[in-house]
């Protein structure tokens, strides 16, 4: 189902339920499309699907802003809150999920690599999943809907990490092939530091505020990474690990749920949350 209006969204029925209180599920999404064969993705209709879930069933999306407040404090104004993330920057965010959201009110937030962002005509050169332009994300962070965070400048690829080939994210230290041997502990910290800082500065210069969040590509931190991320100036960082955010939670180890996936429906939203409510 796609809305076609917000007359539409104001005609759905709307069940008043308590599920929880003083926690937040934070749920993540990648990129949307039809097209078949993809990992992490959803349908047009799958993610309009999911947001009627959660209008329906009196679930409430909250900023970035109210949900770091929370991280911070503790404290929480809503009961069953929902921070909704998009990881990679994918230009589908803007044409598929944005209207979406835009029609029931719900924030939501852009994790970019910032690396990959692109002027219009650049980006139809690029043999690439189209990635935000910069028009589209200034008129989504102008609705005051949309947030934009880091997902690294460019560490979102996979390399060879020692002499068997074996491959982590670029996160990971990794194997220098034409030195043969594995990079040494300052040259990964410099490597990360120059990534994390170039992520953090060009996104602010973008959206005209500091950027204090970022996301670790393929969920990937070790203290090293931490450590580096916070010397970089980011105050948050969001994991893979499926859990609750509850009052006390590491600010650089936040969890969230991937439900950005073709066998994720509403069912399984459904036994997400129902799970939560019983325990």
């Amino acid at each position: 189902m796609t809305l076609t209006s917000s007359a539409e969204k104001e005609n759905l029925p709307v069940t008043k339920q308590f599920w929880y209180r003083d926690q937040v599920v934070v749920l993540t999404y990648h990129h949307i499309t039809d097209k078949p064969g993809q990992r992490f993705v959803v349908s047009p209709k799958q993610f309009a699907e999911h947001m009627a879930f959660l209008y329906q069933h009196d679930f409430h999306p909250i900023s970035l802003e109210e949900f770091l407040r929370f991280v911070d404090t503790g404290v929480l104004t809503k009961e069953n809150a929902v921070l909704i993330t998009f990881d990679d920057g994918y230009e589908s965010y803007y044409q598929e999920a944005f209207p979406i959201l835009k029609q029931y009110g719900f924030p939501s937030v852009s994790f970019v690599i910032a690396g990959r962002l692109r002027d219009t005509v650049d980006r139809k050169r690029e043999n690439m999943t189209p990635p935000l332009t910069y028009s589209e994300i200034e008129e989504m962070t102008a609705s005051g809907l949309v947030d934009v965070a880091s997902h690294t400048y460019s560490l979102h690829e996979q390399k060879v990490v020692n002499e068997w080939g074996e491959v982590r994210p670029e996160t990971a230290p990794v194997y220098l092939e034409d030195l043969q041997r594995l990079e040494e502990e300052q040259e990964y910290r410099d490597r990360l530091y120059v990534d994390f800082r170039m992520s953090r500065s060009a996104l602010s210069d973008l959206v005209h505020k500091p950027v204090d969040a970022i996301s670790f590509p393929f969920g990937y931190a070790n203290d090293i990474v931490v450590e580096t991320a916070k010397q970089a100036g980011y105050r948050y960082a969001f994991s893979t690990r499926a859990a609750v955010v509850k009052a006390g939670v590491d600010p650089y180890r936040i969890p969230r749920f991937d439900v950005g996936l073709p066998e994720v429906d509403t069912s399984k939203l459904q036994e997400l949350f129902t799970g939560l409510k019983t325990n």
